[in-house]
């Protein structure tokens, strides 16, 4: 499957890899739900430092939303504890017809 056609599949939540690249082994891509964080939770959210806590506070309502990110997903042997971080396609893999669904 090509990069092209995964994309609004991501939309519906499907799970996306490499097969034929060693280095996607334990991989994956997914599109994270959007989400908006309300202001009473962000003070207490473990993933933003809190100068930058304090600093949405002073910001519109004090939430903060999020929306079209793609994470990668990775558990393997280098990385036996599943992390994600964010995706961005390299040019191999937007003309890579090696993509399947998990």
């Amino acid at each position: 499957m090509k990069f092209s056609e995964i994309i609004d599949r991501l939309y519906k939540g499907e799970m996306f890899r490499r097969y034929s690249s060693p280095a996607w082994a334990g991989k994956f891509i997914v599109k994270q739900i959007p989400q908006t964080v309300p202001a009473e939770v962000v003070p207490r959210m473990t993933s933003l430092p809190d100068h930058a806590k304090a600093f949405i506070g002073t910001m519109g309502d004090g939430s903060i939303s999020y929306h079209d990110q793609v994470l990668l997903v990775e558990a393997n042997d280098y990385c036996p504890k599943p992390h994600a971080t964010y995706y961005i396609p390299t040019w191999e893999d937007i003309f890579a017809d090696d993509w399947l669904v998990c």
